[in-house]
C-alpha cells in the first residue's frame, strides 16, 4: 500500500512515467517472493515448477485481479475498464507468444532465458519513453 501510494511523488521528482512504475517497476518489487521462489527452483533444475510460478501469477493476475480491480472501482464511482488501447494490447499479445514459443516444447536452455530478458528490456525501454497521457474522466 505504501508502495503504490508513493507513485505521485516518485512521477514528481524524478520524472519517471507512471506507464514505466506501472509495468515495469511494481511488477518486479510487487513480486520479489515469487520471483525469489522461481530462481530456487531454477538453480535446482526444477523448469516445470519455475515455470508453473511464472505463468500462475500472470495468469493469476489477468484473470482474477484486473477484473476484480474494475468491478470495486465500478462500485466506489472510480472511472476503470478494461480498454488498454492499441500498444498495451500489441505488447500483450507480443509477451504472450514469446512465452508460448518458449514453454511449448518443454525444455530450455540460456538462449530462451536471454530472450525473455531481451524481450522485457525492449518492453522497459518502450514504456519509459511513452509519453504521460492525461485524461479528464467525468464521474457520473
Amino acid at each position: 500500500e505504501w508502495l503504490v501510494d508513493s507513485i505521485d511523488g516518485i512521477v514528481d521528482e524524478w520524472g519517471i512515467g507512471k506507464a514505466f512504475i506501472g509495468i515495469v517497476l511494481l511488477p518486479i518489487v510487487g513480486n520479489a517472493c515469487e520471483h525469489a521462489g522461481a530462481i530456487r527452483m531454477a538453480i535446482v533444475e526444477k523448469v516445470d515448477i519455475t515455470i508453473g510460478i511464472a505463468i500462475g501469477s500472470s495468469t493469476q493476475v489477468a484473470l482474477f485481479v484486473v477484473p476484480f480491480s474494475v468491478i470495486i472501482g465500478w462500485a466506489l464511482g472510480q472511472p476503470m475498464d478494461l480498454a488498454f488501447g492499441s500498444m498495451h494490447t500489441t505488447v500483450m499479445l507480443f509477451a504472450v507468444l514469446i512465452a508460448f514459443s518458449i514453454t511449448t516444447d518443454g525444455s530450455t536452455n540460456w538462449f530462451e532465458g536471454w530472450m525473455l530478458m531481451v524481450a522485457y528490456a525492449v518492453i522497459a525501454t518502450l514504456f519509459w519513453f511513452v509519453p504521460e497521457e492525461h485524461h479528464a474522466h467525468a464521474v457520473a
